[in-house]
């Protein structure tokens, strides 16, 4: 783990984050050191390394959401992340604003009610 920079490791957070895929979240802060971010991942995963690549596992204790959590892998020579085998841009990803919107006037929230609409 040693080998990941830490920015790489704030942006692999700030995605697990967005994605709530490991709950309770992992503080990310740029005040935390990287062995205490370091310390915080491997309460959650098991890591290894075989030929240039640094495994994740999840470890059987650690909780995680109801999302599918891909398997997560970092290449060492590329110096980027893979979810699922495939090479996946977890800087972009992590740095999208978040999209949402204000609407005025009723809105429908969970489907069809015998209620009439909040206001």
């Amino acid at each position: 783990m040693e080998q990941i920079s830490k920015p790489h490791i704030v942006d692999l957070l700030r995605v697990f984050d967005r994605r709530r895929l490991v709950l309770p979240r992992i503080r990310y802060a740029s005040v935390r050191s990287k062995p205490e971010l370091i310390k915080d991942i491997k309460q959650y995963f098991f890591t290894y390394e075989k030929t240039h690549f640094i495994h994740f596992k999840l470890r059987e204790c650690a909780r995680v959401s109801l999302a599918h959590l891909p398997e997560i892998a970092y290449d060492t020579e590329k110096k980027r992340y893979l979810f699922d085998g495939l090479y996946f841009d977890v800087q972009s990803e992590s740095r999208k604003r978040v999209v949402f919107s204000i609407r005025h006037g009723p809105v429908t929230l969970f489907g069809p009610s015998a209620d009439p609409p909040s206001t």
